[in-house]
């Protein structure tokens, strides 16, 4: 099985302090399982030009460069326009994205914020953060 993590969960990864619990199951799955998006990779370069931190930076470039990453491509668009007509008409542009290419890729998504992905009936998610 693939695991997309999201940002939330490559935040965690980039703290000086990651959780026990995710780092135990970061390295239970194989690096070949390991997958993050397009938009969570925008989204943490973005977090770290905010804050004009040179050292984030580089530790999101090579954070990303020892994962996969999946693109937003035509199944994900297509996913995308599925989950915007029905399940997340008022949800965050980039959440359904991302779950869009969750979906249309089969990844079970990694996220703690598990509340915010809940109503999309044909996401699988995890969170290995939280208990």
């Amino acid at each position: 099985m693939a695991f997309l993590l999201d940002t939330s969960t490559l935040s965690e990864v980039l703290r000086a302090v990651p959780s026990e619990r995710l780092v135990r199951r970061l390295t239970g799955i194989p690096s070949s399982d390991r997958f993050t998006s397009v938009i969570t990779v925008s989204q943490l370069l973005l977090a770290a030009r905010r804050e004009h931190d040179p050292r984030l930076m580089q530790d999101i470039v090579r954070l990303v460069a020892s994962i996969r990453v999946a693109p937003y491509d035509l199944p994900a668009a297509q996913a995308f326009a599925r989950l915007r007509a029905t399940d997340a008409q008022d949800a965050e542009t980039d959440d359904v994205m991302v779950a869009a290419i969750a979906i249309a890729h089969d990844f079970t998504l990694v996220t703690r914020r598990t509340e915010v992905f809940s109503g999309y009936k044909q996401l699988r998610l995890e969170n290995w953060i939280d208990p």
